[in-house]
């Protein structure tokens, strides 16, 4: 590890100074050194990250349909115009999903028709009947 030498008052095994000196020198070095590479590598990281936030994000495009729907109450576009926006929209929130998934380690094939059949079971199996000529006594 360290070059060690015999303190001769003591007689115990102590690391050198000139041994520190020099380990700490290198490591100052080393950080100047790699500094360049460490301050690119985390700026393409959050680059990266920005970047998949925005791939990612179905916000937008949820405002699009919004102001859409809009646009048709207010009579600024027609039925038919409506019809073929919102499907190219909803056709983009259904790609932005996808990604999620696959972002997730997921299998968005899977989820192609979206969750039904016996994957999904809802209620307990209990029922309650309701008669309204019954009274509560």
């Amino acid at each position: 590890m360290f070059p060690k030498r015999i303190d001769n008052d003591r007689g115990s095994l102590l690391p050198s100074r000139f041994a520190e000196k020099k380990r700490h020198t290198m490591i100052l070095i080393d950080d100047l050194l790699f500094a360049p590479f460490s301050g690119w590598n985390f700026i393409m990281r959050t680059l990266l990250k920005v970047a998949e936030e925005q791939w990612t994000d179905d916000a937008p495009l949820k405002e699009k349909l919004l102001h859409l729907q809009v646009e048709l109450e207010e009579g600024s576009i027609t039925e038919e115009q409506y019809l073929e926006a919102e499907a190219l929209i909803l056709r983009e929130i259904r790609e932005v999903q996808r990604r999620k998934i696959e972002l997730a380690g997921g299998d968005p094939d899977q989820f192609e028709g979206g969750i039904s059949g016996s994957a999904v079971q809802e209620g307990s199996g209990a029922s309650i009947t309701w008669d309204p000529n019954e009274s509560n006594e």
